[in-house]
């Protein structure tokens, strides 16, 4: 039992991490020379937010911060600077993780879109306080206009091809701790 338990541990965190390095590679891709008019959903931020209101225990803490880390090099975001808000963000929802399973989908949604707005806003105040460049207004809002409508997708996506759901009640992991 417990080892099958660890194996889908394991399992759950090897595979958010092989589907963030995919998501890293297709935003590295030179797909267009064009500046774009809109911007797509960050994939990345959405699976993160995901496994850690879905599963807390498939996504931690570390992984989530070097994952962040690396996509801020690889894609010349200041370095530290978003991957420490995702981790900020990330850590208020799995505390609330417990409390959100109980509810329904729509107050679900709407604690994501939360963390993704308060996020956007700290991410810009943050570039603006010290005179770093800012990518446009628009092309923000509508990253995450299309973040936000994008979650249920996601959600739909991790529930039908990784299996991730929202834990059963007393649910506990290989500690005895509860999920």
């Amino acid at each position: 039992m417990a080892e099958a338990q660890t194996t889908r541990s394991w399992g759950g965190r090897v595979g958010f991490a092989l589907l963030a390095a995919a998501i890293l590679l297709a935003q590295l891709l030179p797909l267009s020379t064009q500046p774009p008019q809109w911007a797509p959903p960050d994939w990345l931020l959405l699976i993160t937010l995901v496994w850690v209101i879905r599963r807390p225990d498939l996504a931690p803490v570390s992984l989530i911060a070097v994952i962040f880390f690396i996509s801020d090099i690889l894609l010349m975001r200041p370095p530290g600077l978003l991957s420490a808000l995702v981790v900020f963000a990330s850590e208020i929802l799995r505390r609330r993780s417990a409390n959100l399973r109980a509810l329904s989908f729509p107050v679900e949604w709407i604690a994501a879109t939360s963390a993704i707005v308060g996020l956007t806003l700290a991410y810009r105040v943050i570039l603006f306080l010290m005179v770093l460049p800012r990518p446009p207004v628009m092309l923000t809002f509508s990253q995450t206009a299309t973040t936000v409508i994008a979650y249920p997708l996601v959600v739909l996506a991790a529930y039908l091809l990784f299996g991730i759901s929202r834990p059963a009640q007393g649910e506990v992991d290989i500690l005895g701790k509860r999920i």
